[in-house]
């Protein structure tokens, strides 16, 4: 599984494939998933649903602050 952006991923388990939104949609459920305490998996599944329809970055991004140069 790799997501590629918004609304597009590619899915290869065993003999299925797949590609698109479906797969995107695959994609979230399993990252959801393993991650660990309830809370988490509601936090980051809250975060998502709020950039996916604000279309906002993500909040944790690490930057090299030497670019500003």
């Amino acid at each position: 599984m790799a997501t590629l952006g918004r609304k597009k991923a590619i899915l290869q388990f065993g003999s299925m494939r797949s590609s698109g939104f479906p797969a995107w949609i695959a994609w979230l459920l399993v990252h959801i998933y393993y991650l660990i305490g309830f809370k988490n998996k509601l936090f980051v599944l809250a975060n998502w649903a709020w950039s996916y329809l604000t279309f906002k970055k993500g909040a944790r991004l690490i930057v090299n602050k030497e670019w500003r140069d």
